[in-house]
Parts: C-alpha cells; sequence; structure tokens
C-alpha cells in the first residue's frame, strides 16, 4: 500500500462518512436596555452576549435546564471570557460539553454577560457614576434568558459565580439580590478593601502626576499603543470609584477619590464609602440572604497578587461569626492563570444542585 500522510487518511475515511454537524455551543442574545439607557457613561445600551447551551438541550426537547451565570473579572466581558483559546488548554465551550456528556458536571446553560464600561468594569452594582448595572443583570439579562431558552426559572437553580470582580459581583448578587440567585461561587473576590486595594493607590497616584491629573491620564488612556502595569491599576482605581464613591459634579471620570491627589492622604470620609462596599462590611447587613443560600463557595490563590485569599480570610471569620454555611478552598496559584478554577466552581454547584 503506497504511504499516505495522515491528512490523506482521514480524507479518505471522511469520504466514505456521513456529515456531522457542527455543534452551536453558544448562542448569542441581544438586549435593548432600559436600565442601562442614558447610562452616565454613554456606554452602549445594546449588547450582545453569549449563552452555553449543553448537548442535552438539542436532544432533550422537554427538558428545562438550570442557569449559571459567569461574571468576567475587571477588563472583562461576557464574549472574551466564552470564546478566549489558549495555547495548551482546551476551550471552555469544549471543556463543558466533555464534562456534560460525561455526567460529571450537570447539564446547565452558562451565560456570560456583558458588564463592561469604557472604564473597565461596573462591579455589577447599581451606581450613580456608571449605571443600573445589578439591576440590567439580575432582572433584564436573566429575564432574556429566561424568555428565550428552556430554562429552569427558579433562583434555587440559579447560580452566579466569577473571579476577581466577577468573584465580587457574584457576591453582590447573592447579598442584594437573593430572589434570583440560590447559588454563589466566587474565586478571589475583591474583599477586604484596606489590604487588596489600597497597594493600588500609590501606584494610580504617580501615574496621574506624571500626567497632570487624573483628567490628563484618561485623555491618554485611550491612545496609548502599549500600557503598564501601573496605568491599568490607576484606571481601575478609577473605575472602583465610579462604583463606590460616584459624585456627578466631578470631570471626565465622574467620582471621588479616596486619597488627596497632591500629598495621597486618605480622605477619611470617601474612604468610608469604599468600606461601605466591602463584602466583608456588608455581610452583617445581609445575613438571611447570604443564609438562604444553597451553596455559598468561596476560593483563593495562596499566592493572590492582591492578597485576595486573605480577604476571604476575614470574609470567612465574618460569615462565621452569623452562623451563615459556607464552603472555602485556598489553592496553590496567584490570581491569574487559574481559569481552572472556573470547573472547579462548576463542579460545586453541580453537587448543590444534586444533593
Amino acid at each position: 500500500m503506497p504511504y499516505q500522510t495522515k491528512r490523506q487518511a482521514n480524507e479518505t475515511v471522511e469520504e466514505n462518512m456521513p456529515a456531522i454537524p457542527e455543534r452551536q455551543a453558544l448562542r448569542q442574545v441581544i438586549v435593548d436596555s432600559l436600565c442601562l439607557r442614558d447610562n452616565p457613561l454613554g456606554d452602549p445600551h445594546v449588547r450582545r452576549f453569549p449563552v452555553y447551551v449543553p448537548p442535552q438541550y438539542d436532544t432533550e426537547h422537554e427538558r428545562r435546564f438550570p442557569v449559571v451565570w459567569l461574571l468576567a473579572g475587571y477588563g472583562g466581558w461576557g464574549e472574551q471570557k466564552a470564546t478566549a483559546v489558549r495555547a495548551w488548554e482546551e476551550p471552555l465551550p469544549d471543556q463543558l460539553d466533555r464534562l456534560m456528556r460525561a455526567g460529571d458536571l450537570e447539564p446547565a446553560l452558562v451565560a456570560f454577560p456583558d458588564c463592561f464600561t469604557r472604564f473597565g468594569g461596573s462591579q455589577y452594582r447599581n451606581s450613580l457614576g456608571t449605571g443600573r448595572y445589578g439591576d440590567y443583570l439580575a432582572d433584564e439579562l436573566v429575564s432574556a434568558v429566561d424568555a428565550r431558552f428552556r430554562t429552569q426559572a427558579d433562583r434555587d437553580r440559579r447560580a452566579v459565580m466569577g473571579k476577581s470582580s466577577g468573584g465580587y459581583g457574584a457576591l453582590m448578587m447573592a447579598m442584594l439580590r437573593p430572589d434570583v440567585f440560590g447559588l454563589c461561587c466566587a474565586t478571589a473576590a475583591d474583599s477586604y478593601f484596606p489590604l487588596s486595594c489600597v497597594q493600588d493607590f500609590g501606584k494610580a497616584l504617580q501615574v496621574y502626576h506624571r500626567h497632570g491629573g487624573p483628567e490628563g491620564f484618561v485623555a491618554a488612556f485611550a491612545h496609548k499603543r502599549t500600557r503598564t502595569p501601573a496605568e491599568l491599576s490607576a484606571m481601575m482605581v478609577l473605575a472602583y470609584a465610579q462604583c463606590y464613591s460616584p459624585n456627578a459634579q466631578v470631570p471626565v471620570y465622574g467620582a471621588d477619590l479616596p486619597f488627596d491627589l497632591d500629598t495621597g492622604e486618605m480622605i477619611t470620609a470617601t474612604w468610608r464609602r469604599w468600606l461601605a462596599c466591602d463584602p466583608v462590611s456588608m455581610v452583617e447587613g445581609h445575613v438571611e440572604a447570604l443564609r438562604g443560600m444553597r451553596l455559598l463557595f468561596l476560593d483563593a490563590g495562596t499566592s493572590d497578587e492582591w492578597f485576595l485569599n486573605f480577604g476571604h480570610r476575614v470574609l470567612a471569620s465574618r460569615l462565621r461569626h452569623h452562623n451563615i454555611p459556607f464552603e472555602f478552598e485556598e489553592f496553590d496559584g496567584g490570581h491569574m492563570g487559574v481559569g481552572y478554577r472556573v470547573i472547579d466552581s462548576l463542579r460545586h454547584i453541580t453537587a448543590a444542585l444534586r444533593r
């Protein structure tokens, strides 16, 4: 038999096989949002986001499915997270297909919402500085998915999860919208601001000084061909301020900063506004909502660059104080390159749904 290349051999076999249509795992949803219309930053109110549907969705036509809402971190958005492809890593939709077919994960829809702002993120909160992103997610997007797909439209069959700012958003939904979400997983969520946020303030302040102030930095940021880690920190601080201490009277970025722009000294009144938005501080006011979660799972890397493993330890201590059931894991790793933890969170969600 003459030598055949691997490609030729495959083509010979494929000629005698019926065509198998490629499965459309990601479906696109478009929402024209009333909540985001006329938002303070002028960001789009018509947005598209993908929803993953499990293999069983196309074969079990009477079946309804739970929904997991996967929230992107700062600087990210849903479509980016759902379609990310990295060398030597299995794409997330392929992982979900494989594990849901095998029964290792509960067959579920996974929605990837777009809550990005032009400053990098909304923290999934309602804010006078960014818009009503909390309502947008919990009311408009959830309703849109429930209307379009065969979902189990019940908070006890609806989970929310994410890492970093996405984990923060998951905790916000658990505390503020327990009527919508009954399961919550937060990986390295922004927490215990005195430890996790303050380290970025000095970096941001130096960047602002080099640009003549935050206004000059904002004007220059969009035109930079490369952006340093310090510059990303400087933009992130502005985005957080829009969510935690908005002030429409401040031009360009519309927020009060928690430090003096000249000396760097902390401004107590503004910092208190930030601390009021810290999940650690918020536990006491949302005890019953957190107790009502079917699942409250926290995890973080032991080498997290923002020390969010310690933030979660502080958060865990508050939860224990109020006798709120939760699970907490620390893993070997930092803040970046831990996308595999998505599957770990989904395994916890599967276990909770099956209990």
